[in-house]
């Protein structure tokens, strides 16, 4: 028997790495967390695996700390590890770095690897290397199962699985799905590399994802053309102008932190409609609030920034009625100017559009086809708001859709298996699972489960946007107070067995 506490989290990403290390930094007693997690280190997970040197982190380095107490450990480790000498690119302007995100992986990886120097108690970080396949209660506690056999008896199950692999659209036949045209997920190792240099390159999307494809593309001199499709033509707007002094002003130790603005109360010019809000009449008021910032010399950053960073309180006010409305409505816009471009990667792009190398276009896609050729494809598109058809013929098709977490559940063992057992439910967007306030999972029958916590993108129906490793990183540090109130309830009755 081990004397400390044990929590498992499944999922070993930035949301799982984040809450292990905050878990630790905040323990009070002896206290075990094993992350289960199938790649061979902690952190990376499906969005810094990459090694590209043109994706970058899309905000400064004072927004991804693990911690968000600690808003300039990232930083730190950055100066430490010579990242800023070995990159001078990720400069943008005075005191604003966006570093590739395969630096970020490794300093999560880092930050997991040596938990001694965040937790001055007896409390340490197992990396599991396995699938997660199951779980189920024992005896006041929970039994997760993975894919090679092992059992982990912890106190605490935490469900951190992240976003999928980005799907399909659902036009792809299945026989479609092997055509090698068809580039399903960029971010795999090798996925664009592949693509020859002279073919004509049809972009699906056109969100940040795109804009790491088609930065890669350009920086390797493609020829053949590049074509960015989505329904509204949109694109991520550029960061605000005002981030060089807000990152010098965090360096100085005189900047409030990200997290303090995401824990402040709902900005004022939204807080009269609480009682009854709607989408459309928070647009009005935001637009307002950016009109009169502009007056005063502001960019429009300022306005939305208000509300972005409180949406965790926002969102779940709307009704139910008024969310599905947004979804369909707004939610692109609202997309663009909330996940905004790398400096680097926009004038990359921008001057490869000034030459004629990439075209975004505003365009329904209707259907796909193998082409003529065994190596091309037949694509069939229309104008946004319809209007006649057209086919043209690519030779490569990039899937940069967005990424949808319960829409990969069936896929997923262990949340296929939760879903089953009644431990998981779809929100009432259809965006991710339900939960409470606290990151509790509310089960089948519409109760808060204390012992499973579900965190990060899958928590995004319920709170809006959970998306940003600032904002997970936020969402964990709310949740621990429950967390620990919940653990030592458990603490006098149980310990629990370790792995083998």
């Amino acid at each position: 028997m081990n004397p400390a506490l044990h929590v498992t989290i499944v999922g070993g990403g930035f949301s799982g790495s984040s809450a292990a290390i905050q878990l630790l930094r905040r323990a009070s007693a002896p206290l075990v967390v094993t992350v289960v997690e199938p790649r061979a280190a902690l952190g990376p997970g499906l969005a810094y695996t990459t090694q590209d040197p043109d994706h970058r982190l899309n905000a400064p380095t004072s927004s991804h700390s693990v911690d968000p107490t600690d808003p300039q450990h990232f930083t730190r480790w950055c100066e430490a590890e010579g990242v800023f000498d070995a990159d001078p690119a990720a400069w943008a302007g005075r005191g604003t770095a966006y570093v590739r995100r395969g630096d970020y992986g490794r300093y999560l990886t880092a930050s997991a690897r040596d938990p001694g120097a965040l937790s001055p108690n007896a409390a340490r970080i197992v990396h599991l290397q396995a699938r997660a396949t199951a779980a189920m209660r024992r005896d006041g506690a929970v039994v997760t199962s993975t894919d090679a056999g092992q059992t982990l008896t912890s106190a605490l199950l935490i469900v951190a699985t992240g976003n999928p692999p980005p799907g399909l659209p659902a036009l792809l036949g299945h026989a479609l799905r092997e055509h090698p045209a068809i580039v399903a997920d960029p971010m795999r190792e090798g996925g664009v590399a592949g693509i020859d240099r002279q073919a004509r390159v049809l972009v699906i999307g056109s969100g940040l994802t795109a804009l790491d494809v088609v930065s890669t593309l350009v920086r390797r001199g493609h020829a053949g053309g590049i074509v960015v499709v989505s329904r509204r033509g949109l694109r991520p707007r550029p960061q605000s102008p005002a981030l060089e002094a807000i990152a010098a002003a965090a360096a100085a130790g005189s900047a409030t932190r990200p997290l303090d603005r995401i824990l402040g109360p709902l900005p004022a010019f939204l807080q009269s409609d609480v009682d009854a809000p709607t989408a459309t009449a928070w647009l009005r008021k935001l637009r307002r609030r950016i009109r009169d910032l502009e007056v005063e010399g502001h960019s429009w950053h300022v306005g939305f920034d208000q509300l972005r960073d409180v949406v965790w309180r926002a969102w779940p006010l709307l009704p139910g009625v008024q969310k599905q409305r947004f979804l369909r409505r707004l939610r692109p816009w609202y997309d663009v100017h909330r996940f905004r471009a790398p400096p680097q990667n926009d004038a990359l792009v921008r001057a490869a559009e000034a030459e004629g190398r990439v075209r975004f276009r505003a365009a329904r896609l209707r259907s796909i086809d193998p082409g003529d050729d065994p190596r091309t494809v037949s694509v069939r598109l229309s104008g946004a708001a319809g209007g006649p058809e057209r086919v043209e013929t690519f030779g490569a098709v990039v899937n940069c859709t967005g990424l949808d977490p319960a829409a990969g559940a069936p896929d997923n063992p262990f949340l296929s298996s939760l879903m089953q057992a009644g431990w998981l439910r779809v929100d009432d967007t259809g965006l991710g699972f339900a939960v409470d306030e606290n990151c509790r999972a509310i089960d089948a029958t519409g109760r808060p489960q204390a012992d499973v916590r579900v965190i990060g993108p899958p928590t995004a129906g319920v709170f809006g946007d959970p998306l940003g490793a600032v904002y997970i990183a936020a969402q964990i540090h709310r949740m621990l107070p429950d967390v620990f109130s919940q653990l030592a309830g458990r603490a006098a009755a149980h310990r629990y067995e370790l792995p083998l």
